[in-house]
């Protein structure tokens, strides 16, 4: 419990006040013996029990009034979480905000939102404790300190209004890190908003730990962590896996698209639902209905006929309104197939032919595939524009090169480093190759695969790919590269800080061998992913190139991930570095608010378009299947920290920080009422009680 008026709290050793009084007015009377008295004073001790409890008890009411007056002018605060605030007024005010697509799931009675609650809440609470200077809003998408005059102002910013991107707790909180140390802020409280969505905070990254031990070396620094983590009941979420648009040469020429989508639901419910689902093509609709069994239904090869000359369109595929609303719609543009071509540079070709023969390999009815070999010498040669896939054995590329892949990387395409001959100190992305290593006997079987996402996921119809029939002979080991062996580090001193933590990669490993050595490994980055086969798909090191399925999907996939990036039109994710060009598009063809500000439409789902090309933006795929975390794994990420966790629900009615004096005043009165009660002189005894008592009080 915190108090708006505090100073009256110095009044109340004022309570103590009806027991002086008590002891000074005893003192005023001199007791004299009387003889005559004897008789009566015998008959008074009976009842002095009685007497000296009902003293007491006045004693306490008028106590408890006097406190219940000092403690009402002091205007406290509870609400049942605000305890959490004690230690008074701070000079700076935080608020770290969640504007990602799981922070519009909503109440369906009042359409009110998580976001929409939090916000309220925090403002209100702010606007209630006095808060009269500036608040600093860090927000999930710019990520940039904005300094807001007034509390009430959190409700009308386009800062804080919902997008479809996700957040980086991380990345938010190392923000907020660097604020309080560069400006000195003082004693500083961090607000958090948040549905503590396990993609979005990310439990498992090495910068919680730098972030852990920056804080707790600052000092008057309180985490308040307002959280939602209620997921909505037999929630529907749709996502569009494959788009074409294919021409059939026929007596007639005939246009379709040709769509595979997924349709998931949260609930294990086994109930067959049928699932209406309305087609967008162009501002021409459609409706069909899907049935759904269990967890997961999957609508394969459905046709839409579209006009011959529509070359480049756009469209969307639509749930019905559910408690989500930011995973009901899925938005997508078309345009003749560009060329999927995947360039390879290696040392060697016989180490990659494997390769280069699955990347030209069509996989889909009028689309072409193509494949290119160069040698490393060759790389200023490569046209990155049309390229959908980087394959590089040889020697991790120098600086000059490193840059220019990491730009493609972040355009959404994707890059597979298999290792060289030999390892040398080069690195990228925090990895470097080690030694060969020789496994015993016929070769070392697959000891683990993620098999429900990324290049090793399940086939569409549910099946595995045959990931366990492979064997490894030889592997190269995957290391991270310390802070020794950067170039850098030989010439600059290194700080340890709370701002500079020695940097990590972060990688997944989709695959491992038995002994536990990462085989295929996997770094996101923005729109793009890296990745590291450790393996080479040739006879003398894998059975890659024998057991050609894994290979092949592993191949297409890689592909088909950079291939949304290029063409007339790109699929992006909302949020991810690519998805900024649509600020220089100048038209919102379908989806967000029209209103949206550039700076803020790649957090937006919807189509944008231009004469040259369309982009359609959608949420991440882990917006979808993230789960929340745990009020143990939260306190965790916060510990040693000053930290009050606040978990809530939307539309629950409860206020962060309400007034209760009304209260304490309440209390007063009815001390007062006690108090008056008690004073009252006892009823006199009535004439007969009187007769019968006497004897008894004459003998005794």
């Amino acid at each position: 419990m915190i108090f708006l008026n505090p100073i009256w709290l110095l009044a109340l050793p004022l309570i103590a006040l009806p027991i002086l009084i008590h002891l000074l007015n005893h003192r005023r009377h001199r007791t004299i013996q009387w003889g005559a008295m004897q008789f009566l004073l015998s008959a008074k001790r009976m009842s002095r029990g009685m007497a000296r409890l009902r003293q007491i008890l006045i004693m306490a009411a008028r106590m408890a009034a006097i406190a219940g007056l000092i403690f009402a002018i002091s205007r406290p605060l509870s609400s049942g979480w605000v305890g959490s605030l004690t230690g008074g007024q701070p000079e700076t005010v935080i608020v770290l905000l969640d504007r990602s697509a799981s922070m519009q799931q909503q109440r369906t009675e009042t359409g009110e939102t998580k976001l929409a609650s939090g916000l309220a809440k925090i403002s209100a609470a702010l606007q209630t404790v006095g808060r009269e200077k500036p608040i600093v809003l860090i927000e999930s998408c710019l990520r940039q300190p904005i300094t807001i005059d007034r509390p009430k102002d959190l409700l009308d910013l386009p800062h804080t209004a919902p997008t479809e991107s996700t957040a980086d707790w991380p990345e938010l909180l190392q923000t907020a890190l660097e604020y309080i140390s560069d400006n000195e802020t003082g004693r500083t409280d961090i607000w958090i908003c948040s549905d503590a969505a396990g993609n979005d905070w990310n439990p498992a990254s090495s910068r919680w730990q730098a972030l852990n031990s920056g804080f707790s070396k600052l000092d008057g620094v309180r985490f308040h962590v307002l959280n939602f983590p209620a997921s909505p009941a037999e929630n529907l979420s749709i996502v569009v896996d494959r788009l074409e648009r294919i021409e059939q040469t026929t007596d007639s020429k005939k246009v379709e698209l040709v769509i595979d989508l997924t349709v998931q639901r949260d609930s294990a419910n086994n109930m067959t639902q049928s699932i209406p689902l309305t087609f967008n093509i162009n501002g021409l609709r459609s409706v069909v209905n899907l049935e759904l069994t269990g967890e997961v239904a999957t609508l394969i090869g459905h046709r839409i006929p579209i006009d011959q000359e529509l070359t480049v369109g756009w469209g969307s595929v639509e749930l019905s309104a559910d408690a989500s609303p930011a995973d009901n719609a899925y938005y997508f543009a078309f345009a003749d197939p560009p060329v999927r071509q995947t360039v390879l540079v290696c040392e060697n070709t016989s180490n990659t032919r494997a390769i280069e023969l699955a990347a030209a390999t069509s996989a889909q009815l009028g689309v072409e595939f193509q494949s290119k070999t160069i040698g490393p010498a060759q790389v200023s040669e490569l046209d990155w524009q049309q390229t959908a896939l980087l394959v590089w054995q040889a020697p991790l590329p120098d600086e000059t090169v490193a840059r220019q892949i990491k730009r493609f990387v972040d355009s959404g395409r994707s890059v597979i480093f298999l290792p060289p001959a030999a390892s040398d100190s080069r690195s990228f992305a925090g990895l470097r190759w080690g030694e060969w290593k020789n496994l015993p006997g016929q070769g070392e079987p697959i000891g683990f695969w993620n098999n429900q996402e990324d290049l090793l996921s399940r086939t569409r119809n549910g099946q595995p790919l045959p990931v366990n029939d492979l064997l490894v002979y030889r592997y190269c080991e995957l290391l991270n590269q310390t802070e020794e062996d950067r170039p850098e580090a030989a010439q600059t001193p290194t700080t340890t800080g709370p701002l500079e933590p020695k940097s990590q990669p972060n990688i997944t490993s989709l695959a491992k061998l038995e002994n536990g050595a990462t085989l295929l490994g996997r770094i996101k980055e923005n729109a793009g992913s890296i990745y590291f086969l450790s393996t080479l798909p040739i006879a003398t090191h894998s059975s890659l190139d024998r057991e050609g399925v894994t290979l092949f999907a592993m191949t297409h996939r890689a592909i088909a991930n950079g291939a949304d990036s290029i063409g007339l039109a790109k699929q992006f994710v909302a949020g991810s570095s690519p998805a900024r060009t649509v600020a220089d598009l100048p038209t919102l063809v379908s989806g967000a608010a029209p209103d949206t500000l550039a700076q803020i439409r790649s957090q937006r789902a919807g189509v944008y378009g231009s004469e040259k090309q369309l982009i359609a933006l959608n949420r991440p795929p882990a917006e979808d299947v993230s789960s929340p975390l745990s009020k143990t794994e939260l306190s965790e990420l916060f510990a040693g920290l000053d930290f009050h966790l606040i978990e809530d629900q939307v539309g629950s009615g409860q206020s962060l920080a309400s007034e209760v004096w009304r209260f304490f005043v309440a209390l007063m009165g009815i001390a007062l009422v006690a108090e008056a009660v008690l004073c009252l002189p006892p009823k006199p005894p009535t004439k007969t009680e009187t007769i019968s008592t006497l004897p008894n009080r004459v003998a005794a």
